[in-house]
């Protein structure tokens, strides 16, 4: 990614609350998270497409692209943690618009930790948080892909924006490249009304010092975090 390229995708996250980061995993790598996800979904009611990470090698390529790493570190600092790895396979018929914002479980807007002085009004003048959609498949206008809402990580409160589902675009987005998108910013998946299956990895970032889905470094096999070396123990 060039300098430009990468400050207009800054641009676009400040702006819509996400961006597209392209040609994070090539084809090849795909097709190898593809198989992947089809050995595991079996079991994904038994967590089989939790915690990918120890799951295949393939799933540690995805922290490990200096320019995606870049693009998190620039809104999360440079000791951003990655908070899980799971992932995410629609067959055809699967999905709907289901439009919402993160963090009500373990994030800043965890109801829990809402305070009477906070207002029912969130934290938007700093990104917290970071969700990450990498596109195993192609995403199309009609496959399942995510929809978001341009500009609604800027929303004030927690209640949803009165115009969500008039303002909400698909991110239809090249296999291989991966959405980044403000956990703040309202979106949803769309029902996959194609004839096959749509495949993704959903990685969420956190800031250091917010709680995490896992505390990742208790988890990962020693194995794995080996392989991550300095730069992906951080």
């Amino acid at each position: 990614m060039t300098e430009e390229e990468f400050a207009q995708r800054v641009e676009d996250m400040q702006r819509d609350g996400f961006a597209i980061l392209p040609d994070v995993l090539t084809q090849a790598e795909c097709d190898e998270a593809q198989a992947g996800l089809d050995r595991l979904v079996p079991e994904r009611g038994r967590g089989g497409t939790e915690c990918l990470f120890n799951k295949a090698q393939i799933f540690e390529r995805l922290y490990q692209v200096p320019d995606f790493l870049r693009f998190i570190r620039h809104f999360l600092g440079p000791d951003a943690l990655l908070s899980s790895m799971h992932g995410s396979v629609f067959r055809p018929g699967e999905g709907g618009r289901a439009l919402h914002a993160d963090g009500a479980i373990t994030g800043h807007n965890r109801d829990a930790s809402m305070a009477p002085a906070d207002a029912n009004t969130r934290i938007t003048s700093h990104v917290i948080a970071l969700n990450t959609i990498t596109c195993i498949s192609e995403f199309t206008a009609v496959n399942g892909a995510t929809e978001l809402v341009p500009g609604s990580h800027l929303h004030p409160t927690l209640d949803r924006p009165p115009d969500a589902d008039e303002r909400a675009a698909t991110a239809v987005a090249a296999r291989g490249s991966t959405i980044v998108f403000n956990a703040n910013t309202w979106h949803g998946p769309t029902e996959n009304r194609s004839d096959a299956p749509r495949y993704a990895i959903l990685n969420p970032w956190r800031r250091h010092w917010t709680r995490c889905e896992y505390e990742v470094a208790r988890i990962v096999d020693p194995e794995v975090l080996a392989r991550a070396g300095e730069e992906g123990r951080k």
